[in-house]
């Protein structure tokens, strides 16, 4: 513990100023009995632990879809089918101005604390996180998140699915696992780390170990697998501990890319969009109207000049465009059913009525990440620009349209898609100028104590909100001190009193926005906003991005009581408020970590990609084959300079993956084909560079080395050479190589490839196990 939390705590505890509820955990309770020499001399009686909840107290849900924006659920005007969330919807209230903070990390980490995202160290996701409070991805303990709270007052906790809140650096099976889910306050947790998986192939983590060598039965899918997972948790908890409520965080990684659902789900969708994104949103727009979920008055948002309207598509493209719609479509409706399943589950345990369940419709809006339409959505994390006809050529080479939604394909819908759900409003994900990246619908029910209404609740409201708002229902008071440290104050307000009645004023006043520099400030209904550097839509690096600065960027303004979508910039005509909420946005901004402006733009491919989280050590030796090495500690073999030296025993007939790095969806594999010695660098399914040595590999030990040397930058050129023995057998140039990853959450392998493959040419035979011997290998970084 830090000297000046025991500081703090015998301070406030020699001053009588912390009650036990107030401390965290709990002291235990003494024993009631009276010790003698001997059992007979003893007074034996049952010590009574006291109450800390009342009896019927709630369970608590929470489910959070990814990447979805306000327009795309049924329940609230969209088109792809949510009877979960409508049954939610149905059964209590809803809020149609309730708001994220445009990107999922911080979004989470915001949820889980009460606190904002950068107070919290998560002004951006930990994989470009940097040493700027704000921005260091490392949620403090002072900020104790909710289900450490709950844990000690004694509910059971679970959490499932995405998590994406650990430091980049720390996910390997050697922990520290202070930062993981079950260092956070959660009992069990079952999903994945980084902040998005294969659907069919992912990468696994239960408690602190990693699944290793998991037999996926035929049809797996991970949505499905978590809802399974959590019904067996729900189980074994009435067995167990039927006494205690339970308190679970349900965070499938659906519908954040790649999108992939079996088939039949995509094929309900079939030509539902074939008019476009213009003509989605039009509908959409007037049933929100009709519903009541916005204004009457409410305008309905232009396209951008830099998003490509429907009618400028070609029409030879429109089929893959239309498809990936309909992938995105179905991919989103089988999340929504499998949540639906753990609902209903609940109540077939006859416990949904005393369930608090908050359904919240997305971390953040709709993806634009999927730029023009992919095939391989990393190439924007990348900044790696592309035609379409490249994702269309390779894709017919992988079997045409009907694969996309596979685990061929890493697959993200045109960014008008993205815009086309955040109906009817401004901007997508990673804007938090707009609401089209930050307005998220939330559904809150729990039938014993809450009446049904549909009216919408109105009042401002922010992800921050739920924390203080589960307190405020279990009369817990936040806690001041938790396992030593002195805790942060809360910045969430309760929202219970809005449940109650639809027409109270509101009692958020003000909350600020700010997601790599796309910033805003709310206060007392006015909304001033800047839109920053980029556009997320916009593939590449802007070329004037080094010359941008906060200081000159155009601010935008306007009156929120009488212009729902932000449609009629005030800047010009009321300049003062301008400058008073400019103002404002700075003060906030210095109370809550969020300095300097745009410091979640440091760490990538825009400004500093060098700087990006990585592993510490430059050489790694590999006394024998390691599987399940994440890729966010493993060597960097896409990005840096490099050197690989393996000790190879190669049989006779020799077959099979000497080393991989990631999945089909991009990466670096070196393999043993027939013979012959392998390499290809898998750019992201557009752009595949293959190396076959000029003869085959001579039976017995052998030295087999793989050079790569970047031809200046990174993310530029980078020449391959393969040696064995010392002698060169094969050479080419890599046009582009990577510049921040190749996935979130795949793995580097020696002697065979357990992700997905990264190359075509065993796709079948995978993982394809090395049938020789592999002795020693070494990696290391090389100098310029």
């Amino acid at each position: 513990m830090k000297l000046k939390h025991i500081f703090f705590l015998a301070l406030m505890v020699l001053g009588g100023v912390i009650s036990a509820q107030q401390v965290l955990p709990f002291p235990p309770t003494p024993s009631a009995s009276q010790a003698g020499i001997t059992i007979e001399s003893s007074t034996y009686k049952k010590r009574v632990e006291p109450k800390r909840l009342a009896d019927d107290s709630p369970n608590i849900l929470i489910i959070l879809m990814d990447d979805v924006g306000a327009g795309t659920p049924s329940t609230y005007g969209g088109e792809i089918n949510t009877p979960t969330l409508s049954k939610i919807a149905n059964s209590g209230v809803s809020f149609n101005r309730f708001h994220s903070t445009a990107m999922c990390s911080p979004t989470r980490a915001a949820l889980l604390t009460g606190r904002n995202h950068t107070f919290v160290g998560n002004g951006q996701i930990a994989a470009i996180a940097n040493d700027f409070d704000g921005f260091s991805g490392v949620i403090p303990k002072s900020s104790a998140t909710v289900a450490e709270v709950l844990k000690n007052y004694g509910y059971n906790t679970a959490a499932f699915g995405k998590w994406h809140n650990t430091p980049e650096e720390q996910i390997t099976n050697k922990g520290p696992f202070d930062y993981w889910p079950t260092g956070y306050g959660f009992e069990y947790f079952y999903g994945f780390l980084a902040g998005e998986a294969s659907q069919y192939e992912p990468t696994l983590v239960r408690n602190t170990d990693y699944i290793v060598g998991a037999h996926r039965p035929e049809g797996y899918h991970l949505t499905e697998d978590i809802a399974d997972d959590a019904i067996n948790w729900l189980n074994d908890q009435k067995a167990y501990q039927p006494e205690k409520p339970w308190f679970m965080y349900w965070a499938p990684g659906a519908s954040h890319g790649p999108h992939q659902v079996p088939k039949e789900w995509s094929d309900k969708y079939k030509g539902k969009f074939d008019d476009g994104w213009e003509a989605y949103r039009e509908r959409t727009f007037k049933r929100m109207k009709s519903q009541g979920i916005i204004p009457q008055n409410a305008q309905l948002t232009p396209r951008p000049e830099s998003m490509a309207s429907w009618k400028s598509i070609p029409e030879s493209e429109k089929p893959f465009q239309r498809r990936l719609m309909e992938v995105f479509a179905g991919f989103t409706e089988h999340a929504d059913y499998h949540a639906g399943r753990v609902i209903d589950h609940i109540e077939d345990m006859g416990e949904l009525d005393n369930t608090l369940v908050f359904y919240i419709w997305g971390d953040n809006g709709s993806s634009s990440e999927g730029l023009y339409g992919t095939i391989s959505e990393q190439l924007a994390q990348n900044a790696i620009p592309t035609k379409i006809s490249q994702h269309l050529d390779a894709l017919e080479e992988l079997g045409g349209l009907d694969v996309l939604g596979t685990n061929k394909t890493d697959n993200m819908y045109h960014a008008a898609w993205a815009w086309a759900g955040s109906t009817p409003y401004k901007g997508t994900k990673l804007q938090g100028a707009y609401f089209g990246g930050t307005r998220q619908p939330l559904a809150v029910s729990w039938p014993k104590a809450m009446k049904a209404d549909k009216t919408a609740r109105s009042q401002f409201h922010h992800v921050i909100d739920v924390t203080p708002t589960i307190y405020d229902v279990l009369n817990i008071e936040a806690p001041q001190v938790v396992n030593g440290f002195a805790q942060d104050p809360i910045h969430g307000v309760s929202m219970t009193y809005a449940v109650k009645d639809a027409n109270a004023e509101g009692m958020r006043k003000t909350q600020f926005f700010d997601i790599m520099a796309s910033r805003a400030i709310y206060h007392d209904g006015w909304f001033a906003n800047a839109r920053g550097p980029r556009e997320p839509w916009v593939g590449g690096i802007p070329k004037d991005i080094k010359e941008w600065s906060p200081l000159t960027d155009e601010w935008e303004l306007y009156n929120l009581e009488e212009d729902w979508t932000q449609s009629n910039d005030l800047a010009k005509k009321n300049p003062d408020k301008l400058e008073e909420m400019k103002s404002l946005f700075l003060v906030e901004s210095a109370k809550y970590k969020n300095m300097p402006i745009g410091g979640g733009l440091w760490s990538t491919a825009l400004f500093h990609p060098e700087d990006a989280p990585a592993p510490t050590a430059t050489e790694w030796t590999f006394a024998k084959p390691i599987t399940y090495m994440p890729e966010s500690a493993a060597p960097k073999l896409g990005k840096n300079s490099n050197i690989v030296k393996m000790e190879v025993q190669v049989p006779k007939d020799a077959n099979g993956v000497l080393y991989a790095l990631a999945g089909f969806g991009g990466g670096v594999t070196c393999f043993v084909q027939d013979g012959y010695l392998n390499y290809e660098f898998n750019l992201f399914e557009i752009e595949r560079t293959k190396i076959r040595s000029n003869s085959k590999l001579p039976e017995g030990d052998i030295t087999v080395e793989v050079v790569s040397q970047l031809v200046d930058k990174i993310g530029g050129a980078m020449d391959v050479t393969l040696r064995v023995n010392g002698k060169e057998v094969g050479k080419k140039r890599v046009p582009r190589a990577m510049s921040l990853h190749f996935t979130s959450n795949a793995t580097f392998d020696i002697g065979m490839d357990l992700d997905s493959p990264v190359a075509l040419e065993y796709f079948d035979q995978a993982p394809f196990a090395f049938n020789g011997k592999i002795g020693k290998t070494e990696i290391k970084y090389l100098k310029k």
